[in-house]
């Protein structure tokens, strides 16, 4: 059992390096059992499909741009790294935003998207209720209305193909988490 989490995680990597750089549709089983050091079976006994693995390697992917943030660090640099990691995130798999884009034409995207969706708006509330409890934010804050504002434009800054808005992503980041500050903070 204990060898299952390293092959697992090297699966898991390889399949989400390979559809980065190849997208869904030009990812190939063949490269990502090659590159992890597996036979192909194992990939369809662990995850069932391509699809499967896909999602599999999203959502590892999702859980690490969430967990590796320490608690222990201030709400506002929790959040600021949550937003990045978030971008880049988005910026690296454009898979997902065909997902949350096309949700409602694809029952098994939707779900996926939904899951995805949730889960961030999720970390957000969880830093903004940290901030509450610090007493840095205010206790009458919307924190469901300011995660899903905060999630909301994550999502547009990252999907701007405008290479100049790419470029300024972080000043636009830093900007949103300002904003944000200033909505909920004591005055």
């Amino acid at each position: 059992m204990a060898r299952e989490a390293p092959r697992r995680e090297r699966i898991l990597s390889a399949a989400a390096a390979e559809f980065a750089r190849h997208g869904f549709a030009g990812a190939r089983v063949e490269r990502i059992a090659a590159t992890a050091g597996v036979n192909k079976q194992l990939l369809f006994h662990y995850f069932g499909s391509k699809a499967g693995l896909h999602r599999a390697a999203l959502s590892s992917l999702l859980d690490h741009s969430i967990t590796t943030i320490p608690a222990s660090r201030a709400p506002v640099e929790r959040l600021r790294e949550l937003t990045a990691s978030l971008s880049a995130l988005i910026a690296s798999h454009p898979s997902l935003l065909t997902l949350v884009a096309s949700k409602a034409g694809n029952p098994d995207g939707a779900a996926m998207a939904s899951d995805w969706l949730s889960r961030g708006k999720q970390a957000v509330r969880q830093i903004l209720q940290d901030g509450q409890r610090a007493g840095y934010l205010r206790d009458d804050v919307e924190v469901d209305a300011v995660a899903e504002v905060i999630m909301g434009a994550t999502l547009g800054m990252t999907t701007a193909g405008d290479p100049e808005t790419a470029g300024r992503r972080d000043g636009y980041r830093d900007t949103l988490l300002r904003m944000t500050l200033d909505y909920c903070s004591w005055r």
